[in-house]
Order: structure tokens, then C-alpha cells, then sequence
């Protein structure tokens, strides 16, 4: 993998679409500047789905939250763990588990094909 490039594994556009009913629907219990503090549910809704995101680049897994990031580099991953949720994990040398947001068991592929062959394909 060249170090320019980078994929980026983040939440569908359409998960917006969510954002803005919640934020149609808190328009109805608006009545004054006090209850205009709903607005900060589907705000924060819109901040979660821009932000999280798992990076794969030159230098190892990016998994970005919220607030912060942690990446696990690539001479330090072991593997990957898929839970009974589908949830996956980047399991480190020192065992440490780092959930990658935005990247389900079922939805492996792209992580795998960004990790250039680093990440064994499981169905070969």
C-alpha cells in the first residue's frame, strides 16, 4: 500500500435522512426558545454521523469516534474479531480490542481490500 493512499469506511449519506425526520419531528414540540434546546438531539445526531468513520491507510487502522481517534498500526495488528452483535474488532499484539466503528461483519470487504493484502480475505 502507498502512502497516499487512504480509504476512508464511514456511516450512508442516507443515515442524514433519520436526522432530519427526528429534527421534523422536534419541530412539533417547539412552542419556545427554552424547547429549542431539541434541536441539540438531532444536531448531535448529524456531528455522530459525519465524524465516525474507520480509516485505513499507509500507517494502520484508524478507528474515529466523536471525540478522539485511536489507531492501531499495521506491524502491531494480529487480526480482526467479528462479535455475536457483527461488531468487528482490531485485536493488537498486547490483546487490546479497538471497535471499528462503521464496519460490520457482514460488510468485510472493504476493509480488506483497503488493507492491501495486510488483512487475510477469510472466504479465500
Amino acid at each position: 500500500m502507498t502512502e497516499g493512499r487512504r480509504t476512508v469506511i464511514r456511516h450512508p449519506a442516507s443515515a442524514y435522512l433519520i436526522v432530519a425526520f427526528v429534527a421534523l419531528c422536534a419541530t412539533a414540540v417547539v412552542r419556545s426558545p427554552v424547547q429549542a434546546l431539541v434541536y441539540l438531539v438531532p444536531i448531535g445526531g448529524a456531528l455522530y454521523i459525519a465524524r465516525t468513520a474507520t480509516i485505513v491507510d499507509g500507517t494502520g487502522v484508524t478507528a474515529r469516534a466523536l471525540v478522539g481517534s485511536q489507531t492501531v498500526p499495521w506491524n502491531e495488528l494480529t487480526g480482526l474479531r467479528v462479535d455475536a452483535s457483527s461488531a468487528v474488532y482490531a485485536v493488537d499484539v498486547h490483546g487490546t480490542q479497538l471497535r471499528l466503528p462503521c464496519v460490520r461483519g457482514t460488510r468485510l470487504g472493504p476493509l480488506i481490500a483497503a488493507s492491501d493484502g495486510r488483512i487475510p480475505d477469510p472466504a479465500r
